[in-house]
């Protein structure tokens, strides 16, 4: 993606001052200025701001924030700390480091969080006391530490790592020493092979046959002494590596997400949530024997009695609802509460009484906030603007993070009787004041089969409706996910328009948020009902907008959005030229990826390749290589192993052969993102410049940075 000119440029040097200044920073200097365009250096410039952690007394709230370097091309995070009364905010933490996952104890004086500092080798654990002074390392592990919480009256806190099981033992300080040679002997061997008889050997962009295991342990604060919580675990909870529990409030117990399916893991993942003791005896009992599909994200009610969780009983892939069920300890129960909600819940929070569930979940391109009754009736939408996340409920104060198109995330507290909801941090306001971000509308057409479809249009800057804009289509991947009313920081619209594009992103059949049905009506033909629903959305935009310049529309998209992109390439010529970044073009050549030999079945596909396999070919875009004309930009991540960029080499190989106009741009250290600054700033380059190169607008100027890594230009 592009870069800064350079980082010694007069822009830069205002933007590092203001990255470095305090929070609150008079917002009128930066009015005084000319508003300019949004650029893809910007999106590093924006404070990201983390889930929020509620006090106990539910009158402050705190938070991680991100701040990225472009020039070192690395981030550091610091803790802020927001009064829900005056919103007053300051910074807690401060340094070169990483801190994160922040957790309040029960009196709310201390706060535990994770952190990278000065000579740690790994994230450790640290508690720093509410009202400010020096943190507090209280352990460090070889393999890190993540995800701490408190065990009542302060005695301990609970936190994830992750250990090599033939040498963990009971984590004392020999054991532990072992296990640090072992994984620097294993970081530095010059034999790099890795062997696998597992179905799943590695995970989005980590190989797996380390055979690394999870494990939940306790660290009592008195003595800093060590409890295995699981022991004897000799897996991942999850192949993902994340770690999903909650502590009981009365610190007894811990609720636990975890695959049950045991190794080779020939069949699909089956998520079970668990209960284990905090007494280091390990002994599991499986909540959720009931369903062999996912069991997730377990909340105890504030009274310990019962739990809710999220579930699914279709394989993945499928565009199933996470609907939510309650179990109730005393008798084993597991009890559906939003079966007739068509909606996918993503978030659950209690209310401090335990009558009032706070529940987040995709509605029609937003994220809104909804509240229900702990048995399960009276949903109600409470709060709807933008995409709401990271809810947290306590004393009667529900904070949450928020964004839209035209704001990137910040933490607000909603009124609970009036719905609501006041802003509290202003992180970005500095920099947004100086940007001039178009007009974003919402609009709605008849797309395929009669239904309704959604869209989000974005103008670019300085619009002038007598004037003639090109159009890009920006094709969203999943394919079960949502284009939410949101500010992203990977493919952003605003940067997307900023050259001089009107910028459609349609929520086509297969997209979340708009009902189950919707969601899985492209199983079984992945490229029909989409294309189709991106070439009425051209038709209606060319209805609507008279602006649009019919001849220059072009189409963007990643992941299952650059498949799409492929589809395309072999069944229209409506596009001038096509974008593909970790695009599927093969599905045998996707069966090499991390999950998809899961996800990719039948009813997905159409067919696998051991069965129907002219029903699976007719979905491969692929096979219509002999109609590919269209000009294509491919790009991809060498570690991505969710969509493998052999499929982009590939690709590309075909269409050179073809004579098709193409460029191939490959990161070598980036996954199915590109997540560094300076490589997503050159990604953005290459975009800007091969659009400009096709449907007219303005190109963006080669990025320079100091380092010597910048890529060369391959003809």
């Amino acid at each position: 993606m592009p870069t800064p000119a350079s980082p010694r440029s007069a822009r830069w040097v205002l933007l590092a001052l203001a990255l470095a200044s305090p929070l609150a920073v008079p917002v009128a200097a930066a009015a005084e200025t000319a508003r300019r365009p949004i650029t893809a250096q910007d999106l590093w410039a924006v404070k990201r701001v983390g889930a929020p952690a509620l006090s106990p007394d539910g009158k402050r709230v705190v938070v991680s924030v991100q701040e990225w370097s472009v020039e070192k091309n690395k981030p550091t995070a610091s803790l802020w700390l927001t009064d829900l009364t005056s919103s007053k905010t300051r910074r807690l933490t401060s340094g070169n480091s990483s801190d994160t996952a922040p957790a309040w104890n029960d009196e709310g004086s201390s706060i535990a969080f994770v952190s990278k500092r000065g000579e740690d080798e790994a994230a450790a654990l640290y508690v720093i006391a509410a009202d400010g002074g020096e943190a507090e390392e209280i352990v460090e592990l070889p393999y890190g530490i993540s995800s701490p919480q408190w065990l009542p009256e302060s005695e301990g806190i609970v936190f994830a790592t992750q250990v090599l099981p033939e040498l963990a033992g009971k984590l004392g300080k020999d054991e532990l020493a072992a296990m640090k040679k072992e994984a620097k002997r294993r970081k530095d061997s010059k034999m790099t092979a890795y062997v696998t008889d597992y179905r799943q050997y590695r995970y989005f962009d980590k190989n797996l046959t380390d055979k690394l295991a999870n494990r939940l342990v306790k660290v009592d604060l008195a003595s800093k002494a060590l409890t295995d919580l699981t022991p004897g675990f000799d897996r991942l909870f999850m192949a993902s590596g994340e770690v999903r529990y909650e502590v009981a409030p009365n610190g007894r117990s811990i609720a636990l997400a975890l695959n049950s399916t045991p190794p080779p893991f020939a069949q699909e993942p089956n998520n079970d949530i668990v209960l284990l003791p905090t007494d280091g005896s390990g002994t599991m009992k499986n909540l959720t024997p009931d369903n062999v599909q996912s069991d997730d994200a377990p909340r105890f009610a504030p009274d310990g009695q019962s739990l809710v969780f999220l579930r699914q009983v279709l394989p993945t892939s499928a565009g199933e609802l996470r609907r939510l069920w309650r179990h109730t300890l005393s008798d084993g129960r597991n009890t559906p509460l939003t079966a007739d909600i068509d909606l996918s819940i993503d978030e659950v929070s209690y209310s401090a009484d335990g009558r009032t569930l706070w529940l987040q979940a995709e509605d029609r391109g937003q994220v809104p906030i909804f509240r229900m009754r702990a048995d399960g009736g009276g949903f109600t939408k409470v709060f709807a603007e933008g995409s709401s996340t990271g809810l947290e409920t306590e004393r009667g104060q529900v904070v949450f993070v928020n964004d839209n198109n035209h704001r990137a995330a910040e933490l607000f507290v909603l009124d609970t009787r009036s719905g609501k909801a006041r802003q509290l941090t202003h992180f970005n306001d500095a920099l947004f004041s100086g940007l001039d971000l178009g007009k974003v509308e919402s609009h709605t057409f008849t797309g395929a089969a009669g239904d309704t479809v959604q869209l989000w249009l974005t103008y670019p800057p300085g619009y002038d409706p007598a004037k003639k804009y090109p159009l890009v289509q920006l094709l969203h991947g999943g394919p079960q996910t949502m284009v939410r009313d949101s500010f992203g920081y990977r493919w952003n619209h605003h940067v997307f328009a900023s050259p001089g594009y009107i910028i459609s992103w349609v929520n086509r059949h297969g997209s979340t948020g708009f009902g189950e049905a919707f969601a899985r009506s492209m199983n079984g033909a992945w490229g029909d009902k989409p294309m189709e629903d991106i070439l009425k959305a051209n038709a209606y935009l060319f209805e609507k907008v008279p602006a649009i310049d019919q001849s220059n529309v072009a189409a963007a998209g990643a992941s299952y959005g650059g498949y799409l992109a492929t589809w395309m390439l072999g069944h229209t010529t409506a596009f001038k030229t096509l974008v593909n970044h970790a695009g599927v073009s093969d599905f045998i050549g996707q069966y090499g990826a991390d999950i998809t030999t899961y996800g990719f079945n039948s009813e997905v596909l159409g067919g696998v390749p051991w069965d129907n396999l002219d029903a699976m070919q007719r979905n491969n875009p692929i096979v219509y290589a002999k109609h590919f004309k269209t000009p294509m930009l491919i790009l991809h991540g060498e570690l991505d192993y969710r969509v493998p960029y052999g499929q982009a080499t590939a690709l590309y190989g075909i269409l050179q052969s073809m004579g098709v106009p193409s460029r191939l741009v490959i990161f070598p250290n980036e996954n199915h993102w590109i997540l560094s600054p300076q490589n997503a700033i050159y990604w953005n380059y290459e975009v800007q410049n091969w659009l400009a190169k096709y449907i007219g607008g303005k190109p963006m100027a080669k990025p320079v940075f100091d380092s010597p890594e910048a890529p060369a230009e391959k003809k």
